[in-house]
């Protein structure tokens, strides 16, 4: 049995995200749902899930959290009240911010700044249609 899942089993939600800090989201799941623990008793479940996923900083990691973990709730945690719904919240939320940090990304200095003359790795125009990509994906119409 996994420390995180240990955690977890003994109702110490905070210590388990503290244990996973900075793992990534696949590995995260593989060490919480590996001990079986979430047959028994999927609540501490869903409350790490949740509380481990309002933590992480990253659009990207976000994500990748929301994929697996949305697939959780139609698995693993299946039999969570309300999860199904909040695994799709999770995913829309997630699929939106990596969409608009991308975009951000595309026309600001992770771009730009290789078209700097003292670097110079990438052309200007190059630059440019990265720029305006990126204006085409803000054209882009998301669910709301």
């Amino acid at each position: 049995m996994s420390e995180i899942a240990r955690l977890v089993d003994t109702g110490a939600i905070e210590a388990a995200v503290a244990e996973a800090q900075g793992l990534t989201p696949d590995r995260v799941a593989d060490l919480l749902f590996a001990s079986g623990g979430f047959a028994v008793d999927m609540a501490p479940y869903d409350a790490f899930v949740r509380r481990w996923y309002e933590r992480l900083d990253s659009p990207y990691l976000r994500a990748a959290a929301a994929e697996r973990f949305g697939d959780a709730y139609l698995t693993e945690l299946a039999g969570v009240p309300g999860g199904e719904e909040f695994a799709a919240e999770l995913t829309e939320a997630a699929l939106r911010a990596v969409i608009a940090h991308t975009g951000r990304m595309m026309r600001g200095p992770a771009i730009t700044d290789w078209a700097e003359p003292h670097v110079a790795v990438m052309s200007t125009a190059r630059a440019r249609s990265w720029r305006e990509a990126s204006m085409e994906l803000a054209k882009v119409h998301l669910p709301e």
